[in-house]
């Protein structure tokens, strides 16, 4: 792909952030509707549903936009690691762990990957770990310890270590997916491609999910229709398609913003939705995560206006930071 994009001074703000709006809405909301959907459905089975609602979906936008083709032959190793490890693992091991814990503290816990994100890359990239990254990394690991306090954890529930546990995996298996994805120099259009994609993981899951659980366990009520639609077709389909949307019209730093929005969303609706009242630690937790999150963004804007000043394009054409499609992970 063209990695030269629009100058800075052409950014649709109004419209970028419109649609991060309408992804922190969707996806920080979708924590409760997946907690709700799990009293009628298995987690495997409503992840296989919902997903392969949004296979659907995406590949009706990518029709309706054009860009829809078949993947070029070098594009198949990531889109199969992205399948793999960023939707199929990441989803279903949120989802997994949700039936362990609070939607809330949940919604805190898979957005902390930027946070992890950092010293992978220094690991596996070589990119620099500054002191702001590194400051950065310190208050989102600080955050976690905080929403683990030990002294405000119910000891006769282990679940909830279960549920925590299960997604902290989760974050690991996007940010090894991630890992991947910056070191792939892409050849089709990331829209076009994400149908491709989300089929992926639909085909690896179905199978795991047909062998573990039982599809005549399902309660088919009016509300799960409506639980499934919204986590299927809007969180996992058109919140995706707002999200690329809205990474081609702001530059690389607003994702970090979002990134914390969604979480935020997702501690008030869990209250709003289920009554869940999240505790001081999770608040005090959840803040150290999002100025970690905050910090690490800004420091990756910075590195990027020097990595362009240093490439020193054609007057006739300004490169601005690269940003990632796969830098928020989809819940």
């Amino acid at each position: 792909m063209n990695n030269t994009l629009q100058p800075a001074q052409q950014y649709q703000w109004r419209l970028g952030y419109l649609l991060l709006g309408v992804t922190a809405i969707g996806w920080g909301v979708n924590f409760p509707v997946l907690k709700l959907g799990l009293e009628n459905s298995p987690p495997l089975l409503f992840t296989c549903m919902r997903m392969m609602l949004g296979t659907l979906t995406m590949f009706a936008i990518a029709m309706a936009l054009g860009v829809l083709k078949r993947p070029a032959r070098a594009d198949w190793p990531v889109l199969f690691s992205v399948g793999i490890l960023q939707n199929m693992a990441f989803i279903s091991l949120v989802t997994l762990g949700l039936e362990f814990m609070p939607a809330g503290r949940a919604a805190i816990l898979a957005y902390t990957t930027p946070i992890w994100v950092v010293p992978a890359a220094a690991l596996f990239l070589g990119e620099r770990f500054t002191l702001a990254r590194m400051t950065g990394v310190l208050l989102g690991l600080g955050g976690l310890i905080t929403v683990f306090d030990p002294l405000s954890l119910d000891w006769d529930e282990p679940g909830i270590l279960i549920g925590g546990g299960l997604i902290l995996l989760a974050t690991l298996t996007w940010t090894a997916g991630l890992i991947h994805v910056r070191k792939h120099r892409w050849h089709g259009d990331v829209l076009a491609l994400i149908p491709w994609q989300l089929l992926v993981s639909v085909v690896a899951l179905v199978p795991i999910a047909l062998v573990f659980e039982d599809v005549g366990t399902i309660k088919w009520e009016s509300a799960f229709v409506y639980q499934l639609f919204f986590s299927g077709t809007i969180a996992s389909g058109i919140c995706v398609a707002a999200q690329v949307a809205a990474i081609r019209s702001l530059p690389a730093v607003s994702m970090s913003v979002s990134s914390a929005a969604i979480p935020a969303v997702g501690l008030v609706s869990s209250a709003w939705f289920l009554g869940e009242q999240p505790s001081q630690t999770d608040l005090a937790g959840f803040l150290l995560i999002a100025t970690g999150i905050l910090l690490v963004g800004l420091a990756d804007r910075r590195q990027a206006l020097r990595s362009r000043k240093k490439a020193k394009p054609p007057r006739n054409v300004v490169q601005v930071e690269r940003t990632k499609t796969d830098q928020l992970p989809r819940i």
